[in-house]
């Protein structure tokens, strides 16, 4: 949802990478006995899109549950406008982990979260609230995102070894008037610094993806590399620049949780829970394999894969419906920025084929239906092409679109033949000019020209013309 440009760096003080991208210059340790030791300077919002320094690396969102009842340690509370909803979020494992937030959700206009940053009780003595700024979208409302800063404490229940603020960005969505049952949060704190491989200083960066101020995380692997047991933890990466390019890229991120290649070095990478003390230390162990590496998207002539799915209205959906035709299958769902962008588009073209031997239907996947039920007689009255529902609803392996076709992000499209065979896939959708289906469906032998589109305005929160299965962005209004 956010992917902000990195911006070009300036060496400046210290004559490191690190300095101009960071503003800190930690000690870079040498090797020594095969162990490198560095330590890390923690950046409360890293992350932010108000901070200078551009990252662009993603996030993973957790759900912020919202709590039954009050806490009992909340003594004083600012005047609410709305309903209130009470969460705490858990930064670090040490005493003074836990901080209490309300969210007040104000019936019109923007929703205001009021955090106890310094623990006391109170809820009016904390400066001024974090806005959840109030942005209109097809089908839902979005709240947010706002940035907030909270105590993150390291250590034990009884004892604190350290602590340091922690940024994170905190949004929530409604459907109609109807609230979901949970906000979202994601890490926007990061551990910066340098690190020496070789002999020669570079920018190294650490992030956890629990947004819980965690960096100790391991998972343990066996001697092919594969995870023993289930993996309960969010990776914790670890960017290097060992090209000193002056940028942080995804493409060379490891996971430090697990024994990982960096360069042409496999490394253990032990890591304090605050992140402050990072040592890798080469090993003969394989390097991990945490995630399975995603299936390519059906090719060209590949049968159609048998599916069911379930039309509004209740009728069965299947590919022995279109037998004969040309059919385009668009995957979608209801929180996907991206599918909603797309969808004027889809149905420009579905106009357009009408008469010409061409069905088309659009399958709400990864998905609740409740969602789906909502949404469709929100939007019937802008798009009349035919919709359906998958089944498996937000159980993603075994959805039509992940199982069958092997799509990995949203919105996909498939055009299929006459004959039952791909013809062609369209993954994302760009809004100021994306004409790859009419391509497609020109493959199929069919000619569809469009009235000249006019490009959408920008949303208010920038959005991927795609969004993965599994998500370094949000995923839905439930957390899921």
């Amino acid at each position: 949802m956010i992917f902000p440009r990195i911006s070009s760096i300036n060496a400046l003080a210290c004559a490191t990478v690190a300095t101009a991208l960071f503003g800190a210059c930690l000690p870079a340790h040498a090797e020594k006995d095969g162990q490198i030791k560095t330590k890390l300077a923690l950046e409360p919002s890293a992350f932010a899109p108000t901070s200078s320094k551009k990252l662009s690396l993603g996030y993973m969102p957790m759900a912020l549950a919202y709590l039954d009842a009050k806490p009992a340690k909340i003594k004083k509370e600012p005047t609410y406008a709305g309903t209130v909803k009470y969460a705490e979020i858990h930064a670090g494992n040490g005493p003074k982990s836990t901080t209490v937030l309300a969210i007040d959700q104000a019936p019109d206009g923007d929703w205001k979260v009021y955090v106890d940053r310094n623990q006391n009780g109170d809820l009016s003595d904390d400066g001024d609230a974090v806005i959840l700024k109030k942005v209109d979208q097809k089908g839902r409302t979005l709240y947010g995102v706002g940035h907030l800063v909270v105590r993150a404490s390291w250590g034990n229940a009884k004892h604190e070894k350290s602590h340091g603020d922690y940024g994170l960005g905190i949004y929530a969505f409604a459907t109609g008037n109807t609230p979901t049952k949970n906000a979202l949060i994601y890490r926007e704190g990061a551990r910066t610094g340098q690190i020496k491989i070789a002999g020669k200083k570079h920018a190294v960066l650490l992030a956890e993806n629990d947004a819980d101020a965690v960096y100790s995380k391991t998972v343990e692997t066996d001697a092919d590399g594969k995870p023993v047991g289930k993996i309960t933890s969010r990776p914790v990466w670890l960017i290097v620049d060992l090209k000193d390019t002056g940028k942080f890229s995804m493409a060379d991120s490891v996971d430090t949780r697990a024994p990982f290649k960096l360069g042409e070095t496999v490394y253990e990478a032990k890591v304090s829970d605050d992140g402050y003390k990072l040592t890798l230390k080469t090993t003969t162990k394989v390097a991990a394999e945490l995630v399975a590496k995603p299936k390519p998207l059906l090719a060209s002539g590949t049968a159609v894969p048998d599916f069911k799915a379930v039309a509004w209205g209740g009728a069965s959906v299947q590919p022995a419906n279109y037998k004969g035709k040309v059919l385009i299958v668009d995957f979608w769902a209801t929180w996907c920025g991206p599918c909603q962008a797309s969808m004027p588009h889809l149905e420009k073209v579905y106009q357009a084929v009408k008469g010409k031997n061409v069905d088309v239907v659009a399958i709400c996947v990864w998905d609740e239906k409740a969602a789906y039920d909502k949404w469709v007689p929100a939007n019937q009255s802008k798009y009349s092409f035919p919709l359906a529902f998958d089944p498996a609803g937000n159980d993603t392996p075994n959805s039509i679109a992940a199982k069958l076709f092997h799509v990995n992000g949203i919105p996909t499209t498939y055009i299929i033949g006459s004959d039952g065979k791909i013809i062609d896939s369209v993954v994302g959708y760009d809004s100021k000019g994306d004409h790859r289906l009419e391509d497609a469906l020109k493959k199929a032998g069919v000619e569809v020209t469009l009235a000249e589109e006019t490009p959408e305005k920008a949303p208010a929160v920038k959005l991927a013309k795609t969004i993965p299965a599994t998500p370094i962005v949000p995923v839905n209004g439930s957390g899921k």
